[in-house]
């Protein structure tokens, strides 16, 4: 018996997977279309065909990451909101843990690691593209954990809650891929044990908003 030939992904999935690691590793500014069709054997009329534009390649790939984290943390926080809320830290602490793990758990997937550092990238690139993917995606589900965190900590302002939530998602999202990591210990960065760095940001993260709240809420 003749053993059939191996099925061929189709084109829009496999210039989109091309294109992670394009824009992984150069940036959206930095990446060429025209590379990536040439990495994944596709030509300039079936991109266009799939996606339009290199913009529309970029939102597609940054958007299917993105909103399945949003899905999963709106979910979580639905979760949390309706049980008891214990203690000031057990109820911080649990919603810290509700926005970072989904992200770092990414890290124990072979197939997410140009999509982890393709997010790193996204959240600090500062371009009209980015600003609008992230108003579109992130900012409904940033917005609920805010609020709760607020909740959880009325002794911070506005101010002070948006500085720590900045410095949380900074934290998460260049970790796994932190250079400064590697010139210290001469390892790569990259989590053998996801579930561990999820523990050593919750934990970070969680007493610097006790402590702010502590204090009062002095404002930044």
């Amino acid at each position: 018996m003749m053993s059939s030939a191996p099925k061929k992904r189709p084109a829009r999935e496999v210039i989109a997977a091309t294109a992670v690691r394009h824009f992984a590793q150069y940036g959206f500014s930095g990446t060429s279309l025209r590379e990536i069709l040439r990495d994944a054997g596709a030509n300039v009329a079936a991109a266009h065909y799939h996606f339009g534009s290199k913009e529309e390649l970029y939102r597609e790939v940054v958007s299917t990451f993105l909103t399945r984290l949003c899905e999963e943390r709106q979910h979580t926080l639905l979760a949390i909101e309706s049980s008891p809320p214990g203690t000031q830290r057990e109820r911080i602490e649990t919603l810290v843990r509700g926005y970072v793990e989904p992200h770092i758990r990414l890290c124990g997937d072979p197939d997410a690691q140009h999509y982890v550092q393709l997010l790193a990238r996204f959240v600090t690139e500062n371009d009209e593209l980015t600003g609008q993917i992230y108003t579109e995606i992130l900012e409904p589900t940033r917005s609920r954990y805010l609020k709760a965190i607020a909740a959880a900590a009325p002794q911070l302002s506005a101010a002070e809650l948006s500085r720590l939530f900045s410095f949380m998602v900074s934290l998460m999202v260049t970790a796994p891929a932190d250079s400064s990591y590697k010139s210290l210990t001469g390892r790569s960065p990259w989590p053998r044990y996801p579930q561990r760095l999820v523990e050593q940001i919750v934990a970070f993260v969680t007493a610097g908003i006790l402590d702010a709240a502590g204090k009062g809420g002095t404002g930044l």
